[in-house]
Parts: C-alpha cells; structure tokens; sequence
C-alpha cells in the first residue's frame, strides 16, 4: 500500500503538470489573441481618426468656400445698392431740374401769372 501511494502521488502530480502546462498554454493564447485584438481595435480607431482628419479638413475647405461665396454675393449686392442708388439721386436730379423748368423757377412752385397791360402811347 505504501508504494501505491507514492505511485498516485506521482500520477497526480504528473496530472496536475500537464493540466498546469494545458492551461498555461491557454492563458499565452488568450494573451496572444487579446494584443491580436488590442492590435486590430488600434488600427480601427486610427483609421476612425483619420477619417474624422479628413472630414474636418473637407469642412474647412466648404467652409472656407462659402464664406468665399457670401463675400462674393455682400460685394455685388453693395454694388447694386450703389448702382441704384446712383440711378435714383440721377433721376431726383433730372425731375428735379424738369419741374423747375416748367415752373420757371417762380417760388418754386406753379401759380399762374397775371400779365398787366398798360395802356400805350399809340392807343390814345
């Protein structure tokens, strides 16, 4: 009996070497595969930053360009203010000059005149 203990206390401690080395060996796999995994999410996570790189830069350029636009669209509508607004002092200017005309500059206004005839010498 005494040398069938140490047999199974040897077998058991053989058992137990290779249960330890499976699940050492499992735990480098896990390890492996996690960096594996750590490695892939990384790459992921830089082409997610390149990405969001891209798309603010691509922001910037339409936001650079429409800023450019509405300049573009301020400058030719201060243009056409001036435009009409020139054409509209042009035009008080000639119906102002047109009027005065007519009204023979007469107090400024239109009243009709009264033409006094005196008597000539010839009619007496």
């Amino acid at each position: 009996m005494n040398s069938t203990m140490p047999e199974q206390i040897e077998l058991k401690d053989a058992e137990q070497d290779q249960e330890i080395a499976l699940l050492k060996h499992k735990v480098e796999q896990l390890g492996e595969n996690v960096e594996a995994l750590l490695e892939r999410m990384n790459q992921r996570v830089e082409l997610v930053h390149e990405r969001i790189d891209k798309t603010e830069n691509k922001i910037k350029e339409l936001d650079n360009e429409l800023r450019g636009r509405l300049r573009k669209a301020e400058m030719w509508i201060a243009g056409a203010g001036a435009v009409i607004a020139a054409a509209v002092t042009i035009i008080g200017i000639a119906v102002s000059v047109e009027s005065k005309e007519m009204n023979y500059g007469i107090n400024g206004s239109a009243q009709q005149e009264i033409l006094l005839q005196f008597p000539s010498d010839e009619h007496r």
